[in-house]
């Protein structure tokens, strides 16, 4: 078997589960970095969806030490994810996204197989890649407004109440966020002005990120701490996108973030993290017309804008008239928000807040479920 036949097989495998991977150039180099010869062929066998280990054994025909001994190293890197649940530990194949634009930078590592590897996968995902991601409905990510942004609390259910979700967790881990690390360390990137230490974790993902020693474990109270020094900062709280069963809450920047970086893209452009059940809404009364709420939009639905004279006013003579003086105000398209609440969070004059929807968001219940509208999305065979 040749070298190149093993990674066309896992290619091809790949091709049969969440994303599409459009042929470019720099696929097979992204391959080679990232697997072995011997690890291609054997991940082309390995199953997406997570299976056991008694399982595996039949479906490779390897026994169980072996097979255990072969996977650690993969295991260690990212290329197989281990789930150790209630009903016991199962493995799948790492998908295209947590194997190269996620787990890689974890770690935050800066050295030359770091460096190389951004900079095939930047080209790569703004070439290629990025536009199958952000193509279909369903993302990987929601907006999570950030805490206390939203006008009527009584409204707010459990999945969109960041306080609660981090209350209903007990294992908490912090890594270094994959997409900022990724721009920094590539030579030909820009690099991101942002904290990089904030990319949140509970639950089993977190046990199996710090137990790989890609994170290190945080307390809740180190967790908070983190999100609110990240909403200082104009970021985005992406919780994964499902009511129950998240495990991951990034904190994003539009310059950086697989989700959020192609925003400049001609409107409309299926960008950005799935959004909120709330919208923005402006007292036009009390706003100064700062422009900070503009400056801190991440989907650029703000605009500090010149105000049109409404009218004239007559002089005390009545003989003349004077123009009104020109002022600012706030332009707002509710279409390109997400409902994130990052302009709430720092109006000096408390002239925004998040207001609900009047049609909700079709946010899938569980993990499973975003996971089968993305293959149907794509018409993969359930």
């Amino acid at each position: 078997m040749s070298r190149d036949k093993g990674y066309d097989d896992l290619l091809s495998h790949m091709r049969t589960w969440r994303f599409n991977l459009p042929d470019s150039d720099d696929l097979l180099p992204m391959l080679r970095m990232r697997y072995s010869p011997e690890e291609a062929r054997f991940l082309a066998q390995f199953p997406h969806r997570p299976t056991t280990l008694e399982t595996l054994t039949q479906h490779l025909s390897m026994p169980a030490e072996r097979l255990c001994d072969v996977m650690k190293p993969m295991i260690h890197e990212g290329l197989i994810c281990e789930f150790n649940g209630k009903s016991g530990t199962r493995y799948a194949l790492s998908d295209m996204v947590f194997s190269y634009y996620r787990m890689p930078g974890w770690r935050g590592r800066d050295d030359d197989w770091s460096r190389k590897l951004a900079a095939l996968s930047n080209r790569y995902f703004t070439d290629h890649l990025g536009s199958d991601f952000r193509g279909y409905p369903t993302k990987g990510l929601r907006a999570l407004p950030i805490d206390r942004t939203i006008a009527d609390t009584r409204q707010i259910m459990p999945y969109e109440d960041v306080v609660r979700i981090v209350d209903q967790q007990d294992f908490f881990c912090v890594t270094t966020c994959a997409c900022r690390h990724r721009h920094n360390v590539d030579p030909d990137a820009t690099s991101c002005k942002h904290e990089t230490n904030n990319c949140l974790h509970f639950g089993m993902l977190a046990h199996y990120i710090v137990k790989h020693e890609m994170g290190r474990q945080i307390t809740r109270e180190e967790m908070f701490e983190t999100l609110k020094q990240a909403a200082d900062e104009g970021l985005v709280h992406g919780i994964s996108n499902a009511k129950t069963g998240a495990d991951t809450i990034c904190n994003c920047c539009s310059c950086c973030c697989v989700f959020l970086e192609a925003i400049n893209a001609p409107f409309p452009v299926r960008a950005g993290h799935q959004r909120s059940n709330y919208l923005l809404n402006i007292n036009h009364t009390t706003c100064k017309a700062c422009g900070l709420c503009a400056q801190r939009c991440p989907m650029n639905a703000l605009e500090l804008k010149e105000k049109t004279p409404i009218s004239t006013e007559p002089t005390d003579s009545g003989s003349k008239t004077k123009s009104k003086q020109k002022t600012k105000e706030i332009a707002y398209e509710p279409d390109r928000c997400i409902g994130c609440g990052v302009c709430v969070h720092k109006c000096p004059t408390g002239s925004l807040v998040l207001v609900r929807r009047e049609v909700e968001e079709d946010i899938p219940e569980t993990m499973a479920e975003t996971g089968r509208r993305m293959l149907l999305e794509r018409g993969r065979d359930l």
